[in-house]
């Protein structure tokens, strides 16, 4: 009987993972696009939009006539104007969530967060969600994050990844990485990682599949049962 653990450290994804933040970045961007003068979108599309960064999303969001590099970064500087204010009207955890970040830390698996949102914003987030998250604890679990940087590629790149994995003194094979798009699933696998999709995101159980999951769960209590069934950590 294999008494190692298959895991020793999970790198989650932020938005569409461990926080549902649509709304808030949906109201954001549809007040930028109105004051530009361009068409704003459903909560529901922008499910689809988020993912890949900023700049990516601002793209998307534009009718493909205007998707000049000069009204990209117009429209991006406006979103970040209006989701200063309103990051964190409609954001929450998602449910198991906590339950999900305190088993892990009971069997003494190491965490990180890697996201495409920009680094400053990760900060924030993590902070605000997260630094009472465990009980009878104050530290935040997640003291190892990365996110979005001048000079850093995005995901699916597996170079924060990889960093992440390294910081953590842990190798590829045994961090599993948890996200909601297709940009999460494909990090996963360039970073030699396992790949697990949270299908209460963003993102289809079909679509996470088709990107390289290695497995698909609907819930976060059913990743928490997953790692609760492997041995322990040392």
């Amino acid at each position: 009987m294999n008494t190692k653990p298959k895991i020793k450290a999970v790198i989650f994804d932020l938005d569409g993972t461990l926080i549902d933040s649509i709304g808030d970045i949906a109201d954001a961007m549809n007040l930028s696009l109105k004051e530009l003068g361009y068409p704003e979108h459903s909560v529901e599309d922008y499910k689809g939009f988020v993912g890949s960064g900023l700049n990516e999303l601002a793209k998307r969001v534009l009718p493909a006539k205007h998707q000049d590099a000069k009204t990209i970064e117009a429209l991006a500087k406006k979103f970040w104007d209006h989701y200063d204010i309103m990051w964190y009207l409609h954001t929450n955890i998602y449910p198991g969530v906590l339950y999900l970040i305190q088993l892990a830390v009971a069997r003494k698996l190491k965490l990180a967060i890697l996201s495409n949102k920009a680094h400053y914003f990760t900060k924030k987030m993590i902070r605000h969600f997260f630094r009472g998250a465990m009980i009878r604890h104050t530290k935040n679990p997640f003291g190892i994050y990365s996110g979005e940087e001048p000079g850093t590629p995005l995901k699916p790149d597996p170079t924060s990844a990889l960093e992440l994995a390294a910081r953590m003194k842990v190798k590829p094979e045994f961090v599993a990485f948890v996200g909601d798009s297709e940009a999460d699933m494909k990090t996963a696998k360039n970073a030699g990682m396992i790949a697990i999709g949270a299908a209460w995101g963003y993102r289809t159980k079909k679509e996470l599949l088709d990107a390289g999951a290695d497995m698909v769960f609907d819930h976060p209590t059913q990743i928490t049962a997953y790692l609760d069934a492997q041995p322990l950590c040392p």
